[in-house]
């Protein structure tokens, strides 16, 4: 019997010093409540039945002496120099939201090839190759469209500059006049 109980002793310990932490709120008092409950386990282990809750049983033992420890030291207030600076704060998640919605509002903007693509390859994980058999068109094609559209969601979001894109590169212009030779279709 000692052995299974060591065995299931020290199976716990690992979730045990977790707890201590959070209740102590401090390593050092964690490990001394942890080696405290360890102690006492081990002389009442003639008291527990095997077969029954052990996790429960131990539990119990760790936070009795958490609160048998509080009554003997009379919990003196932390200083809130000693208070780890996590338990004093946390990240908003304002920022998150706020970084969503101007996602959805820019992609809004793109093109619907871009916006397509980008919803395909980066939302769905389609390889270039699934997209361009989804969408019938080339590799190259799908390519050119997602980095438009990674580039417009810069300058959308991140307010970066976008690369200035010639009339004869960009989705939006005519056919008819790709072909010409002006120095307007090239602007």
């Amino acid at each position: 019997m000692a052995d299974q109980f060591q065995e299931m002793l020290l199976t716990h310990m690992p979730r045990l010093q977790a707890y201590a932490v959070m209740l102590t709120r401090d390593r050092a008092a964690a490990e001394d409540l942890l080696q405290e409950t360890a102690l006492k386990a081990w002389r009442a282990q003639q008291q527990f039945a095997i077969g029954t809750n052990f996790t429960a049983w131990i539990y119990k033992i760790l936070r009795n002496e958490y609160i048998s420890s509080l009554r003997r030291n009379k919990r003196k207030p932390a200083r809130l120099d000693e208070v780890p600076e996590e338990f004093l704060s946390r990240q908003g998640a304002q920022e998150n939201d706020i970084l969503s919605r101007e996602v959805v509002h820019a992609m809004g903007k793109l093109q619907a090839e871009q916006r397509e693509v980008l919803i395909l390859i980066c939302a769905s994980g389609l390889s270039y190759e699934e997209a361009a058999e989804t969408l019938g068109c080339s590799i190259g094609t799908i390519k050119s469209r997602l980095w438009r559209a990674r580039a417009r969601m810069a300058s959308l979001v991140l307010g970066e500059e976008a690369p200035k894109e010639s009339a004869r590169e960009t989705d939006e212009t005519p056919r008819s006049s790709r072909g010409a030779t002006s120095v307007e279709a090239w602007t």
